[in-house]
């Protein structure tokens, strides 16, 4: 049993800018935890370790590492603001040579920066929809995208920045959306072209040869709307108007193809013992590369627990998979 276990997280509660007040947007904490999930996280953990130390995020993070210096820190933690957010955390973990569960700092860093992503996913000949990164109304006017088109955040998570009228359908629209982004979220937009197929998301845990988790649909929770029109938006989460299906009814020659460029994707971003991929099929049915997650949620109804649940794996198993998954990186 491991002596120690730390985790590393930023609360809902404690966001320095409540949601919706003084005109922040209301998903403004979107990728931050509850404490329901950071208590059962820690009881999972207890299984695993003979002491287990919660770190929240703020100031005196470092020096309470510093002193305590556990074995092993779960990391969960998003930061608070800027590209560079969640690569704060394992940074400062590396510097006191603590080892910590999930990517590193570069990894982090470049899966955050969605356009950053897809020029290195592109590299390895990776399919990906065709984008631009656009940070201005004028330069929105000179996409030469085919519309409609997607618009989002660059560098956000938890579906913030994006909404029902993301999908767009000519440059007047475009130019709104990304002033609207560059105004509420201070950052450029991801500007890609729509794709009209099925979305899926893929889990991965572990390194060397990943367990790939049973690949997810997402899909809207009425029946009756068109899957080509679906948008997986802040108001789709908030008002719990998607279903999830695990494993996706599609046949096994797609679920293997998704699944092999998951794992493509999570090396050559070169994630570590955790992430969630996502994916959308274009007109051709082909499935083309959206965006990685390196930090997924882990509360009950996040995504990746749920697919694990489909694989037969408890809360408890996911966690332990994971947690071991780091040691062994460590003390091979």
């Amino acid at each position: 049993m491991i002596s120690s276990v730390g985790i590393t997280f930023n609360l809902k509660k404690d966001f320095p800018t409540q949601d919706g007040e003084d005109g922040h947007p209301p998903d403004l904490a979107a990728e931050c935890e509850e404490e329901e999930t950071v208590d059962m996280l820690a009881s999972s953990l207890a299984r695993l370790a003979q002491k287990v130390m919660l770190f929240p995020h703020n100031p005196d993070m470092l020096d309470k590492l510093d002193e305590v210096r556990p074995d092993l820190v779960f990391n969960i933690a998003e930061g608070w603001f800027g590209r560079n957010r969640e690569s704060l955390i394992p940074a400062l973990l590396e510097l006191l040579h603590i080892p910590f569960t999930g990517s590193d700092a570069l990894s982090l860093g470049i899966a955050l920066d969605k356009a950053m992503a897809k020029r290195v996913v592109s590299t390895a000949g990776i399919r990906t929809p065709r984008w631009r990164k656009v940070g201005s109304a004028q330069e929105a006017s000179r996409v030469d995208l085919a519309f409609p088109v997607f618009v989002k955040p660059n560098f956000e998570g938890s579906s913030k920045g994006i909404r029902n009228s993301s999908r767009v359908d000519n440059h007047e629209e475009l130019a709104e959306k990304v002033r609207w982004i560059a105004a509420t979220y201070d950052q450029p937009a991801l500007v890609e072209e729509f794709l009209p197929g099925r979305e899926f998301t893929v889990g991965i845990i572990g390194n060397g040869r990943p367990h790939v988790l049973p690949v997810m649909e997402v899909v809207p929770g009425d029946r009756d709307s068109a899957d080509h029109e679906f948008v997986y938006s802040f108001e789709t989460k908030s008002g719990n108007l998607e279903r999830f299906r695990v494993p996706a009814p599609i046949p096994p020659e797609l679920a293997a193809e998704i699944s092999d460029m998951a794992v493509e994707v999570f090396e050559t971003i070169e994630c570590r013992d955790v992430a969630r991929v996502d994916f959308r099929l274009d007109a051709e049915g082909r499935p083309n590369f959206l965006e990685i997650n390196p930090l997924p949620g882990m509360s009950r109804v996040s995504l990746l627990p749920l697919q694990a649940r489909a694989a037969g794996m408890s809360f408890d198993d996911l966690v332990d998979w994971i947690v071991r998954s780091a040691w062994t990186r460590y003390y091979h």
